[in-house]
């Protein structure tokens, strides 16, 4: 037990050295995991933008209103239009 206890304080600035860099390990590893999700939400945010962009212009190509006012919109043109 003494011999245990000797080890621990001759070598405790090791010991301490090895604990800080399991630390950082799995510091390290929680950030790059956090980082991995936050990038797939950021590409599937602009992969719904990109695909709801691409409807507009397709309505704008086709005469229809929803492509330059948006549905909410286009229903308050048609009404304004039909009063104007």
């Amino acid at each position: 037990m003494l011999l245990v206890i000797g080890l621990v304080i001759k070598f405790i600035w090791w010991i301490l050295g090895a604990a800080a860099l399991v630390a950082l390990f799995f510091l390290v590893r929680a950030l790059v995991r956090w980082y991995a999700r936050r990038s797939e939400e950021y590409a599937r945010y602009w992969d719904a933008l990109c695909a709801r962009a691409d409807q507009q212009h397709n309505w704008v190509l086709q005469g229809d209103d929803r492509g330059i006012y948006g549905v909410e919109g286009a229903d308050l043109m048609r009404k304004v239009r039909r009063f104007g």
